[in-house]
């Protein structure tokens, strides 16, 4: 523990750790010393100078962003030499930069303004012109540069060193000639690179999807969750005359988001406005759809559950989803249809087979303090993948994946191929962070023992588990697994192909797309049912398969809780109005209990019930799933074997249904290491055909080539309407065929 030190601020008595730099014990009294190149999460700089203070018996202003306390040491934020300090260094800034804030997105929201007037003279003594430099430079998909606004904090290039290890922003050229650029000379990508133009203090990086459409006091701010992945970082949502213009980070929401947010939460908010909602509940006629009244839609429904009472019996009823549904909705829905009898639900629409980490689960901080990482959650957890970025990059742990996925992490990493491997690498390990995706069911099972037998040694043992979906944690916790014999969604779906299954609702779910049945045998399933309902915001691949389809509500047009990954129960707060003729998935399943004489809790209890922490689950990874998977087809030797992997911005519901979002959506591909695309005679660009052993077929592929791709291993990308993955095999055989006239 650092020992503690006492000095003086502005006359006050303030006592803090030793090593706390002056700016930060400037706060604990209050007093704002102005930054531009200090952030607390990107550590001291040095760069602007703005933070002069005066520390008694040194002759020199000093500045506070990189100075340190010291016993007895007397500081004064303000006075005259603070004061014409800061005004010659809010000279030289303003020399150059373009008066333009009527029309500059930072308006009103300027450190460069308020600073400006506060410390700033009220006219330039420059005789020359001001220097002209580009403006609107493209800087990537979501960013747009204005060069002459740019002051040189360096805190993007910093963020992109320091946060994110990815290097891809850098500044060109020196003096007056500075300007922030990518490294490379290519567009910058990266799934954070929203965050720099929330820390760029000036307005030289703005967001394109907000570029000139808003002043800040003209917007609508609401603090909520983002519910797009299953980390729950804080968010606050900006609405003008009832459409979303951006959403922010919360910056002290240290314990979950670490204040910052990835490019899927900041930037997939368009579909809210987008005129393919659904937004009036839809019959099927054939091969049309008419819209019907709520009441008439809640009736047949439950018309239709009590025929299938009647013909088959309760075991031809099934239900599937939650996952993307608020604690409250699940608690209803559980309710409602235990309350009618019903055996078969379960939220496991996709691959993934369980989001609860165990008896072992670890908070993020946690996390980041671990000592050894197993799994990569870049593309299914992106903000709880910078913890893990913090712990090798600056905390020294080592990062060890499993299987054929590369960490995807822009940090050292090695790859073992089981988690059996990992004995070789935990010698000297007291903190261990195991990270699994819930699917590979032997990884889970020997991840489970390894972690009983390490924590029956004494060390600290913590376990994650990113949710496929939103509040997979939720769904899990709050029952929606099937019980006393009932059936999971994979047999629900194989009741439905042998035409034992009558009635099946289907809640924000698109197992079309997701299920590893595959995409052909969900559909043959769905079809073979009398009456499928399905809640929706669009009509997904799966809503257009229903006989009945219910317009739903997004997580910004609703209020509730869910949990995040970790355990945590986050609030989730309305920040939009809905369209006309949506309900929430809670309104509607009130209103079936309603129809079904079901009793559902009342407001208090439903409030208790899905603000509860979640039930403690055993130290298992996987409980109902066999211990060990059937194993993979033989691979002959010199073959390729197929890795599914997320993608963060991929899916076909909210990414695919928003136009604002388009360019960040990502093709169709197959990724290989540069020895296994040089073996198979195939370059980046070129398009491909990806055969397995099931003799399922995905065309049009675009070849990447990553040095940190697993050798022998064709990774392809889960949820992409274009190309859907499921029905393929983790770790199966599969040949890769250039097409004729591929372009490279």
């Amino acid at each position: 523990m650092p020992k503690d030190v006492t000095l003086t601020i502005d006359g006050t008595t303030v006592t803090v750790p030793e090593g706390t730099l002056l700016v930060e014990a400037a706060k604990t009294i209050a007093t704002d010393v102005p930054v531009y190149c200090y952030h607390p999460k990107l550590g001291p700089a040095g760069l602007c100078r703005i933070c002069l203070v005066e520390v008694e018996k040194t002759p020199k202003l000093q500045i506070a962003c990189n100075t340190a306390v010291a016993e007895g040491m007397a500081v004064h934020t303000y006075g005259p030499k603070v004061e014409d300090g800061r005004r010659a260094v809010m000279e030289f800034l303003l020399l150059n930069h373009p008066l333009d804030c009527p029309i500059c997105d930072k308006g009103g929201e300027c450190d460069l303004q308020d600073f400006s007037m506060a410390y700033g003279q009220g006219a330039s003594r420059l005789a020359d012109p001001k220097a002209k430099k580009p403006k609107a430079i493209d800087l990537g998909p979501t960013i747009v540069l204005d060069d002459e606004r740019c002051i040189v904090c360096q805190r993007c290039s910093r963020f992109d060193e320091i946060i994110t290890h990815e290097r891809s922003l850098v500044v060109k050229d020196r003096g007056q000639r500075d300007v922030i650029a990518t490294a490379t000379g290519e567009p910058y990508v990266s799934n954070f690179s929203g965050n720099v133009t929330e820390l760029c203090p000036v307005g030289a990086l703005t967001s394109k999807t907000y570029r000139f459409k808003s002043r800040p006091w003209d917007n609508h701010r609401t603090q909520t969750s983002c519910t797009q992945c299953s980390v729950g970082c804080g968010q606050s949502v900006d609405e003008r005359y009832g459409t979303i213009l951006r959403t922010m980070s919360v910056p002290n929401d240290d314990a979950i988001s670490d204040g910052w947010l990835c490019d899927r939460g900041r930037y997939n908010v368009g579909f809210y406005g987008d005129a393919r909602r659904i937004t009036s509940p839809l019959l099927r006629r054939g091969t049309d759809f008419v819209q019907i009244g709520w009441d008439d839609a809640i009736e047949l429904w439950a018309e239709h559950l009590r025929e299938a009472v009647r013909a088959q019996g309760l075991e031809s009823i099934g239900v599937l989803g939650g996952g993307r549904l608020l604690n409250e909705e699940i608690v209803l829905l559980e309710r409602t249809f235990r309350g009618f009898g019903v055996k078969n639900l379960d939220w496991r629409a996709g691959r993934q087979l369980q989001a609860s980490a165990g008896a072992h689960g670890g908070t993020y901080l946690q996390l980041e303090s671990a000592q050894l990482i197993g799994r990569p959650p870049s593309q299914t957890a992106p903000v709880m993948d910078l913890r893990i970025r913090k712990a090798v990059g600056q905390n020294g742990a080592r990062y060890v994946t499993v299987g054929g996925h590369a960490a995807g992490s822009a940090v050292p990493a090695s790859n073992v191929a089981r988690v059996s491997d990992l004995a070789g690498e935990l010698e000297g390990v007291e903190r261990i962070a195991f990270v699994w995706d819930g699917i590979d069911v032997r990884a889970g099972h020997d991840a489970a023992e390894l972690m009983d037998a390490l924590a029956a040694k004494g060390l600290e043992v913590f376990a994650y588990v990113p949710g496929e979906q939103g509040n997979a944690r939720g769904a899990e916790a709050l029952g929606l697994l099937p019980r006393d014999g009932g059936l999971d969604a994979a047999g629900t779906l194989a009741a439905a192909l042998d035409g034992k299954l009558r009635a099946y609702a289907l809640f924000g779910v698109n197992p079309v797309l997701r299920h590893p049945l595959g995409e052909r045998a969900v559909r043959d399933a769905l079809e073979r049912v009398n009456f499928v309902v399905a809640t929706e915001l669009f009509m997904t691949e799966t809503a257009a398969l229903a006989h009945l389809v219910l317009p739903a509500r997004g997580a910004f047009e609703k209020s509730g809780h869910a949990y995040n990954a970790a355990g945590d129960v986050i609030a989730i707060a309305a920040a939009h109005a809905p369209p006309e003729g949506t309900l929430s998935d809670g309104e509607i399943l009130i209103a079936l209990a309603a129809q079904l004489d079901v009793d559902v809790p009342d407001p208090a209890a439903l409030h208790a019930a899905a603000t509860a922490p979640p039930a403690p689950v055993a130290s298992r990874f996987v409980e109902a799933a066999p211990a060990v998977a059937p194993a993979a087809p033989a691979v002959r030797a010199g073959g390729l074997r197929l890795a599914i992997a997320e993608h963060v911005l991929a899916g076909g519901g909210s990414s695919y249904f928003d136009e604002r979002f388009a360019p960040l959506r990502p093709l169709p591909s197959v990724t290989l290491a540069p020895q296994t695309a040089a073996a198979a005679a195939l370059r980046a660009g070129e398009r491909v055909r990806l055969s397995g052993a099931a003799g399922l077929e995905l065309h049009d592929l675009v070849v990447r080539i990553d040095e940190h791709a697993v050798p022998g291993v064709a990774v392809i990308l889960d949820g992409l309407p274009q190309a859907p993955a499921n029905g393929f095999r983790e770790g199966e055989p599969v040949s890769i065929e250039a097409l004729a006239g591929s372009p490279v």
